[in-house]
């Protein structure tokens, strides 16, 4: 699977992102991948929306991950840019929520390599100006 689509706005990153989620099973993992600033935690709020996930999604990137629950399945929100190694990530345990299959992961700076069995939804988010992104949907 492959697609790329272009957002003019926020709402419509997040609408993406909520149009995606219909496709998400338990366990899967998504890679979201960008420049700082593209719009990866925009699409992060955009699956916790698609999860009926009625709690502020903010970036966890000085807590590392933040979890929701209420939505109609756990939302596991990792970013790994503080992180040195897939090391790191190991001694951290967050290996639970990423092999979990309790609900869906998203992980942005990815920096882990082995996902086993799981299916792998890759993200890369590219800012074309202010407002547009170009955002190409695959899987691994």
């Amino acid at each position: 699977m492959f697609l790329e689509v272009i957002s003019n706005s926020v709402e419509e990153t997040l609408i993406i992102a909520k149009t995606l989620t219909k496709t998400l099973c338990k366990g899967d993992i998504i890679l979201l991948n960008g420049d700082l600033g593209a719009g990866k935690t925009h699409f992060a709020k955009g699956i916790a929306i698609g999860l009926d996930i009625k709690d502020t999604v903010t970036s966890p990137t000085f807590t590392i991950m933040n979890v929701y629950y209420g939505g109609s399945i756990p939302f596991f929100h990792i970013d790994m840019y503080r992180t040195e190694s897939e090391d790191e990530v190991y001694e951290l345990g967050l290996e639970e929520y990423i092999y979990g299959n309790e609900g869906i992961t998203a992980i942005e700076w990815n920096k882990y390599k082995d996902f086993k069995n799981q299916r792998v939804f890759e993200i890369n988010i590219r800012r074309l100006d202010d407002e547009k992104r170009a955002i190409t949907i695959g899987r691994r």
